[in-house]
């Protein structure tokens, strides 16, 4: 079989297990010096996306292209593209129990792994049912301070050349002056403050993450759930539920922020007690 020679470009950066793909592009940026959209247009993929979806289109349809021109492994960049199991499980979730078709523009951010060395930008962060950083046991920010926007909205980022610290997006329009072109924020995100999470809070998040994943692997299985045999689809539908009931729905406007009581916690949510989990993080399920 004949093999395509291409030109790959001298400098790899590597995708990150996890990472948000406009988040690598632009880290690619930086290291050459190019805006995710001249990137594009360096690789000759066609047409300039008008949403966020589309770019997800454009890096689908040549994602072989674009591997071996940035030296990645093809089957990582397909990997991010498809999402983690807790992705599908979201937007199953939001359409057929919440009637709500997840936006997949926007993420929300860390401060604290931000602020890390070599830091970038996580997938996670842009699912809607995840709202917490369990690493830092943080609420993650949902709004640039110095803007007002949701980091990684629209597609003004795609102009924009950044460190992942940095927001990439446009400042806000101004109704007094609408053709000026807008300035780049730039705020410096790690400056964020945050507001620490309840250990339980993240500690049922990575429960949720952890049994999306058994559920991708054994999508027929049946378990019990209570009293009754479910399908563990329908399992996770209702955990995800219960989760979202508990924390107080993570699918939010931009700018809003859980409440906070004295002890940290949102309020009407202090007398949180444990889910009945089929199983506890980092071990086989017991009721399988």
């Amino acid at each position: 079989m004949a093999t395509i020679r291409v030109d790959r470009w001298p400098i790899t950066v590597g995708l990150h297990p996890g990472e948000y793909l406009p988040g690598w592009l632009m880290r690619v940026g930086c290291r050459y010096q190019l805006t995710p959209i001249q990137i594009l247009r360096e690789l000759r993929v066609p047409r300039s996306p008008t949403g966020y979806h589309l770019v997800l289109e454009h890096l689908s349809l040549h994602a072989r292209w674009i591997a071996a021109h940035l030296g990645v492994p093809a089957g990582d960049l397909r990997a991010a593209l498809w999402g983690r199991p807790i992705d599908a499980a979201a937007a199953r979730y939001l359409v057929h129990h919440r009637r709500i078709r997840p936006d997949r523009g926007g993420a929300r951010f860390c401060a604290r792994c931000l602020a890390e060395p070599d830091p970038w930008w996580h997938a996670g962060w842009a699912n809607p049912l995840l709202p917490l950083c369990v690493r830092h046991q943080v609420y993650l920010q949902s709004t640039c301070e110095g803007c007002g926007q949701v980091p990684w909205t629209g597609t003004a980022w795609m102009s924009a050349l950044a460190p992942p610290w940095q927001c990439p997006q446009r400042h806000a329009r101004e109704p007094q002056r609408p053709g000026r072109v807008r300035p780049f924020c730039r705020y410096d995100l790690r400056d964020a403050a945050v507001l620490a999470a309840p250990a339980k809070l993240c500690h049922a998040q990575q429960n949720l993450i952890e049994f999306a994943a058994l559920a991708d692997l054994q999508p027929s299985r049946q378990l019990r759930y209570g009293t009754t045999d479910m399908p563990i689809t329908e399992v996770l539908d209702e955990l995800c539920r219960r989760f979202v009931d508990t924390i107080g729905s993570p699918v939010r406007g931009p700018g809003d922020r859980p409440g906070q009581s004295e002890q940290g916690d949102p309020p009407a949510r202090q007398n949180w007690h444990a889910t009945r989990w089929p199983f506890q993080a980092g071990s086989q399920p017991a009721s399988l």
